[in-house]
């Protein structure tokens, strides 16, 4: 089921979208009523799915490009990650009998969850042949020409077809956020700064009671017969009471260059002693530590024993790493421990680019071939771990496969042309 409210209220700032084909919807007529209607009418707004035991979880998505999606970080969190990406599936613009695409990857954003737990998530979808139909919300626009704003959201019960509008108004973010500082003081102890956004809109319905609004809740506008994503809901009051909302405009850069960025490695400290590496020519960029369905397919493994010198306090060892184009490598672990585990000095661990050539050249990490050295400091006899996760590539011979899809195919009938035989006249 599917909500959508009203809203008019002012934004601080926005960027421009200049697709003329995005957020159009499919409603035959240009008015939105308020109430509740069909999540067809909408070929962005969506729902991720995932099976546990005996229910369902489920959050709402919006699509803001081609394959990718964005919805909140909190609950794509909590879904069980070890078999998130063949689980997991997307409905975008259908109820729940529609078209489900897979999740190939996702990201959170940087603020998630040491800044804040209210963050978007960037979700990758898989190809799939029906996405044809499937229309891209809006960026937000640099200017509002009478434009009207409305909140679509989802409830609580996993349902796939209804929407709801109310009119709602403006609520400065000052007074917003010092109600929702007393709400969560008194009622539930909780630091507001813990999850309150860091670029937050906030604004409430002019008619109706309190309600609960779920995570996800999408506020959009429409101007000249386009949608505009202009922010991503956080769980909490909603209606006629201020809900948050985390204003895209300010995360829309961060979304870009994720896109732009797809094939260039990622590295993420987790400690001094513990490194990870992440390149994925096809996937979005994803740092922070393995989940465990990154680690499923193990292609390299390396444990090594290092003996210090007596005489040098300080040691220091190299080791050489290249990563190839044909791999995908959703995850290799570096790390290096003590061999004498009451040690409590910690050896260091540092990723180095490799390059003969010229500094600009050695920036660039679109090559099909990319070198690193890592170079380990330690005054202990250390033990060096590499384990390397993912898969290799497998590249389509393009004639072999035309021959085949060739053969498989039905030849057209073409019918058979004969010589027409000449009339013989009959004489009685």
């Amino acid at each position: 089921m599917e909500t959508v409210f009203g809203v008019t209220f002012p934004v601080k700032k926005s960027m421009a979208a200049e697709t003329p084909q995005c957020g159009i919807d499919n409603s035959p007529i240009s008015v939105v009523y308020e109430g509740f209607g069909k999540i067809q009418t909408y070929p962005w707004l969506g729902t991720l799915n995932y099976p546990l035991r005996d229910k369902w979880l489920s959050t709402v998505v919006v699509l803001v490009s081609k394959q990718m999606a964005v919805g909140p970080a909190i609950d794509i969190d909590k879904v069980p990650k070890i078999d998130f990406r063949a689980h997991s599936r997307v409905t975008i613009g259908t109820n729940c009998s529609g078209a489900a695409v897979r999740v190939r990857s996702y990201s959170f954003h940087p603020d998630y969850p040491k800044n804040t737990l209210s963050a978007p998530a960037l979700i990758q979808l898989e190809y799939h042949p029906r996405m044809a139909g499937f229309r891209a919300i809006c960026a937000p626009l640099a200017a509002f020409n009478n434009a009207q704003f409305y909140a679509m959201t989802l409830p609580n019960a996993f349902i796939c077809a209804k929407r709801e509008h109310n009119n709602c108004k403006s609520a400065v973010n000052l007074k917003c956020k010092a109600h929702y500082g007393a709400l969560l003081r008194h009622s539930f102890r909780l630091n507001i700064d813990s999850v309150w956004p860091s670029y937050a809109l906030c604004a409430r319905s002019t008619s109706g009671k309190e309600c609960v609004w779920r995570s996800g809740t999408v506020l959009a506008m429409k101007q000249n017969g386009h949608w505009s994503l202009v922010g991503i809901g956080v769980l909490g009051p909603g209606c006629s009471s201020p809900a948050r909302f985390m204003e895209y405009s300010s995360y829309r850069p961060w979304v870009r260059n994720s896109l732009l960025r797809i094939g260039r490695p990622t590295v993420t400290r987790i400690a001094d002693n513990h490194l990870v590496l992440r390149r994925s020519v096809s996937s979005v960029q994803r740092y922070g530590p393995c989940d465990p369905e990154e680690t499923k397919a193990e292609l390299y493994t390396d444990s090594t024993t290092i003996h210090k010198l007596p005489a040098i306090r300080v040691n220091k060892v190299s080791y050489n790493f290249t990563i190839f184009a044909d791999v995908d490598y959703s995850c290799v672990v570096f790390r290096v421990e003590n061999r004498k585990p009451k040690k409590k000095e910690l050896p260091k661990i540092y990723l180095r680019r490799w390059c003969t050539s010229d500094k600009p050249l050695c920036y660039a990490m679109r090559y099909l071939q990319v070198d690193f050295y890592l170079e380990i400091y330690f005054t202990e006899s250390i033990t060096y771990i590499a384990k390397v996760y993912g898969k290799e590539i497998k590249i389509l011979d393009t004639k072999r496969a035309l021959a085949y899809f060739n053969s498989k195919k039905t030849l057209p009938k073409i019918p058979v042309l004969t010589t027409p035989k000449p009339k013989i006249a009959s004489v009685l």
